[in-house]
């Protein structure tokens, strides 16, 4: 029974983390995109906001895996993610130029 609830516990405090961490990005992304003068409801505000989102949503993750204690659990999973990321570009077979033409 004990370790049920822990199980239910560690679940709750995952979820507690993404939750905190996507509505905290979404905040900070908006205060940040003002902060620096684009204007709402441009391309550039859209575009901006877009390439912060991701850098700043890792980064609140690892924030708040730490402060609730499940910092090991996040960062093994974001290595993966970034490892798959990485690997998109560079597992990529060259074909020779020969070839192409």
């Amino acid at each position: 029974m004990k370790s049920k609830l822990k199980k239910t516990i560690d679940f709750i405090l995952i979820i507690f983390v993404f939750a905190l961490t996507g509505s905290s990005t979404a905040f900070l992304s908006g205060i940040i995109m003002t902060a620096i003068g684009a204007e709402p409801w441009t391309i550039g505000f859209a575009v901006g906001y877009l390439f912060l989102i991701f850098p700043l949503y890792q980064g609140l993750t690892l924030v708040f895996a730490f402060i609730f204690g499940k910092f090991n659990w996040f960062y093994s999973r974001q290595k993966k993610i970034l490892k798959r990321i990485v690997g998109l570009f560079t597992n990529r077979k060259s074909v020779p130029v020969s070839e192409t033409e």
